[in-house]
């Protein structure tokens, strides 16, 4: 395969099937997730934008449900593979609305799902997890991030959005670039990863020096 040619996923290819205007299908060769909370509630809706399910307009948004937390996430993605050792450049038309944390496109290498980058704390490298926000009206976003070689040369690419508020993007696009194009600076999650460790902290600070009697010993 000759790896130097353009990659287009079109948006209108990849979403399927009959549309509907009270639900967020996800099209055909994507994955959905959100942040899970207990008990068990919906926090984003994701999929084709209902009110953009045509032909020749298809729009993929993510939308946060009730009051979330900057930590929590929502997301579609998918996973390509043969990009060992390649300079990718992952592109679309993004628009946001009500952002108050991050939102946009990302590129990932390996088949992580991006419904876990939140709490994918471990990694520090940030070509490793890249992304590029959006803009309050549409424009041109694009990241770009090196796949390391050896293994499938899998990347996992796709549209997040952290906190609240919604996000949409059309006319995905995934090329390979050559060494003169920069790669995104960008860590995706980065304060999220933040948020959450200061979080945990706090908490086990709490935990260890706050005592917590048994609760209801005579068995009522």
């Amino acid at each position: 395969m000759d790896y130097r040619s353009l990659f287009v996923v079109p948006l209108a290819a990849l979403a399927l099937g009959a549309s509907s205007a009270e639900s967020y299908r996800v099209p055909q060769g994507w994955q959905a997730g959100a942040s899970f909370t207990w008990p068990a509630s919906t926090t984003y809706l994701t999929g084709v934008a209902p009110e953009a399910d045509t032909p020749g307009q298809r729009v993929l948004t993510v939308k946060s449900v009730g009051k979330r937390q900057g930590s929590e996430l929502g997301a579609l993605w998918q996973s390509v593979n043969g990009y060992s050792g390649k300079r990718v450049r992952f592109s679309a038309q993004v628009k946001t609305e009500g952002i108050d944390t991050w939102a946009g496109l990302v590129v990932r290498d390996g088949y992580l799902p991006l419904n876990l980058l939140p709490i994918d704390i471990s990694e520090p490298e940030p070509a490793a997890n890249a992304g590029s926000a959006g803009c309050p009206d549409w424009c041109e976003v694009s990241v770009v991030a090196d796949i390391p070689a050896g293994g499938w040369g899998a990347a996992t690419l796709g549209l997040a959005l952290l906190g609240n508020g919604q996000v949409w993007a059309r006319g995905f696009k995934l090329e390979v670039v050559g060494p003169e194009v920069p790669l995104s600076t960008h860590r995706f999650a980065a304060e999220a990863t933040a948020k959450v460790r200061a979080e945990i902290a706090q908490k086990s600070a709490a935990d260890t020096n706050t005592p917590k009697p048994p609760k209801n010993l005579g068995l009522h």
